[in-house]
């Protein structure tokens, strides 16, 4: 098994199956976009650090992204990040973090296939499959970056933020998951060619809605731990009465399972077999989630809400006959 192929199991139990599934033209910039998130994501939530330090890491590892020089951010990551990691496969990650950042952008220097379908023209430029690929995962990191960081800014740096509006919450799920929907999107239909029976705008919109109805499961079953860190991400709530966070917390699983229905719709489009059963496994293990979220009280929110495994594998199998 390659250090990549480790690395990903370590660090997600459901989504390592998801790329497993998904045809070998996706795997590689899918694993990567991964591993990049999961990086961000383990700085901007490693609690023992302060946060002004994490934000500037983050900002430091959008610059790196980006083409600036890379080896003094990695040495402070190995010296002043890596001892707080407590998970194993997130402290194996950040160690390997020059060679990740290394594997991305290799993508833009790699050498044109010579199918041409695997050309786009734009603005009279022929553009290789590798340079779309890399220009993709820059997006979508840029989003998720940007997103952890106002994460930060609001909960960490500030004593007084609440979200007050629907709309507000809805771009935080979108900046940190639902651009996730729209890169699938984008790396099925640079590898793939012929992704969906289903044109792009509205694919890119219902894989925008699908990955926010996820980040929202995300969310909703992490209400306690949350609270007790100092964040509400329910709008408008008053975070001291329970039976109203729990009646708001209905209404936006209701609106997750509606974006859940997109994902659905998205993955029966879709023309490979492969690709189709990748994109469902994670909306097949989301209602799962959510059917035990309906049932659960406080006191088992607080517990910790998990799908056990032998459901997992359920969803595996549902996933290739959808």
């Amino acid at each position: 098994m390659s250090v990549g192929k480790k690395i990903l199991k370590d660090v997600s139990r459901s989504f390592y199956l998801s790329i497993r599934v998904l045809p070998r033209a996706m795997r590689e910039p899918i694993s990567l976009g991964y591993l990049l998130a999961r990086a961000s994501d383990t700085l901007a939530d490693t609690a023992d650090l302060d946060p002004s330090l994490r934000a500037n890491l983050l900002d430091g590892f959008s610059d790196i992204l980006k083409g600036a020089e890379s080896a003094s951010w990695v040495e402070r990551v190995q010296n002043e990040v890596v001892p707080h990691q407590t998970h194993d496969g997130e402290r194996v990650l950040l160690e390997n973090i020059s060679g990740v950042i290394d594997w991305f952008h290799s993508l833009a220097g790699q050498e044109a296939p010579a199918n041409t379908e695997h050309y786009e023209a734009v603005s009279g430029i022929q553009k290789s499959i590798g340079v779309r690929l890399h220009a993709a995962i820059l997006t979508v990191m840029e989003h998720i970056l940007r997103g952890q960081r106002l994460d930060i800014e609001r909960f960490e740096l500030r004593d007084d933020f609440r979200f007050t509006l629907d709309a507000e919450l809805e771009e935080y799920c979108y900046l940190v998951a639902g651009c996730v929907g729209e890169f699938w999107t984008d790396v099925g239909e640079i590898s793939l060619g012929k992704f969906s029976r289903i044109e792009s705008s509205r694919l890119h919109r219902w894989g925008a809605n699908y990955g926010k109805g996820l980040q929202l499961i995300n969310i909703l079953r992490d209400l306690p731990n949350d609270l007790k860190n100092g964040r509400c991400y329910l709008p408008g709530v008053d975070t001291s009465d329970k039976t109203v966070m729990m009646a708001e917390a209905a209404r936006w699983r209701a609106r997750a399972r509606s974006y859940l229905e997109e994902g659905h719709d998205y993955a029966c489009s879709l023309s490979c077999r492969r690709a189709k059963a990748a994109t469902a496994l994670p909306g097949l293990i989301g209602e799962r989630t959510l059917d035990l979220l309906d049932v659960a009280d406080w006191q088992q929110l607080e517990r910790g809400i998990k799908v056990p495994r032998s459901e997992v594998y359920r969803c595996v199998w549902e996933a290739l006959i959808v």
